[in-house]
Formats: structure tokens, C-alpha cells, sequence
């Protein structure tokens, strides 16, 4: 238990000096999560700007729409949001038979859990809004990480995703890290505070999420840290 504390709280320090120092902080901008009402008054403007070379499910596309604001680097990427069983409540797959082609030429799948799995991890059409844009952002930001990744960079982080609970925390912490840079830290946050509070979940899938995941308090002081560092 120890090491894990120990090791979670260098992969902090490293992202906190990170934002002080580097293209990290000098990208961040903290931006309000745009209200379901006000993406509903502009979703005619909003999907023609945004969902160019995306697929989304009908009931959940304010909330793609809102998280997709933050992410004007994945303007043009090739995303299908399709729904299937997981163990999670989402996930960012990136399409195998893709992956020799040009990163810009590249296809995702984002994962919506439409069925209850032994863990009860929550379903999206169960997660409020503003906590249903964060963990969206949070999938997005997957997809930065992979435009960043050659083909033989993600099959083997994938293997050690798979095999390692310590590198898949190291990357979920970045993977975090980079959904609050882009300024949806408070609805990760949201999201992280509802799998701990208010969330019907097992013991089980509460403990994989503290194990892998920042924690709601660990996200607030990274935000804190990101808002010291951009009012420098």
C-alpha cells in the first residue's frame, strides 16, 4: 500500500512540474463546460462545426458536442461513438486495420456501456451531465494521446496496458492530465466525485478506480495547479 501511495504521488509531482514548465502549461485554459441548454440553443451551428467525420448516438450528442468544444485539434478526426457491453462505463479503442495509415487519416471507436456488468460500473445514461462531458473529455483525450503514438508505440502500450497495473495507471494519469489541460478538470472531477459518492457500483469497481485513477481530490489540486501555472 505504501508503494502505491509513494508511486502515485510521483507520477503527481511529475505532472505538476510538468504544467510549470513545459508546451503542457502553455497550452491549458480553463474553460466553463457549456450548459446543456445553451448547446441545445446552437446544435444546428455546433454539429456543423464539430461533427465532421463523426458518428454519435442520438440521445448523448449535447454531451459529445460539449466535450468535442474543447478538443479543436480532433476537429477533423474519424470518431464512431457506438454502444456495446464493457466492464467500464466507456473506452477509446483506435481501429487496428487503421493504424499503418497517416495519424490525420486514422479511425476511433469510442465504447458507451449500454448493459449493468457484475461491477456496476455506472452507465453514461445514468451520470449527470456536466460529469458525463468530463468523462467523454476524458475518452477524447485518449485520442490525442494516440495521434501522438507510431503503430508500434500503441500495440506495445496496449500489451503493457493490458499486463501491468502500474503503467496503466501511469498513462490514466496522463490520459487525466491532459482532459484537465484541455479544461474539463471539473467535469472529470464531477465524474470522479459520482463513482465515489453516488454511484449504485461494487466494492470491486470502486477499488480499481482508486487504484488506477486519480482520485476527485487529486484532480482538484491538479486544476489548482494548472491555474497557478497559467496565471503566471
Amino acid at each position: 500500500m505504501f508503494y502505491l501511495r509513494f508511486y502515485r504521488f510521483l507520477i503527481l509531482l511529475v505532472l505538476s512540474l510538468a504544467a510549470g514548465g513545459n508546451s503542457f502549461s502553455q497550452s491549458y485554459k480553463y474553460s466553463s463546460i457549456p450548459s446543456y441548454e445553451w448547446v441545445q440553443e446552437h446544435i444546428d451551428s455546433l454539429r456543423v462545426e464539430l461533427l465532421v467525420n463523426k458518428t454519435v448516438p442520438s440521445d448523448y450528442e449535447c454531451s459529445i458536442l460539449a466535450a468535442l468544444m474543447l478538443y479543436p485539434d480532433l476537429k477533423n478526426t474519424r470518431i464512431k461513438f457506438k454502444r456495446s457491453a464493457l466492464k467500464t462505463t466507456m473506452a477509446a479503442l483506435p481501429s487496428v486495420t487503421d493504424m499503418f495509415r497517416l495519424r490525420d487519416k486514422r479511425h476511433y471507436k469510442i465504447i458507451i456501456n449500454h448493459k449493468r456488468n457484475k461491477r456496476k460500473s455506472p452507465l453514461l445514461k445514468d451520470v449527470p451531465y456536466h460529469a458525463r462531458v468530463g468523462v467523454i473529455g476524458h475518452e477524447l483525450a485518449h485520442l490525442v494521446d494516440y495521434n501522438n503514438k507510431s503503430f508500434i508505440r500503441i500495440v506495445g502500450n496496449g500489451v503493457a496496458y493490458v499486463i501491468s497495473d502500474s503503467f496503466k495507471q501511469t498513462l490514466e494519469y496522463k490520459i487525466d492530465g491532459i482532459t484537465i489541460n484541455q479544461g474539463l478538470g471539473h467535469g472529470l472531477y464531477n465524474f470522479r466525485l459520482f463513482v465515489e459518492e453516488e454511484a449504485e457500483t461494487t466494492k470491486e469497481y470502486r477499488k480499481f478506480k482508486e487504484k488506477i485513477y486519480m482520485a476527485s481530490s487529486e484532480i482538484v489540486q491538479m486544476i489548482k495547479d494548472f491555474d497557478r501555472a497559467e496565471s503566471r
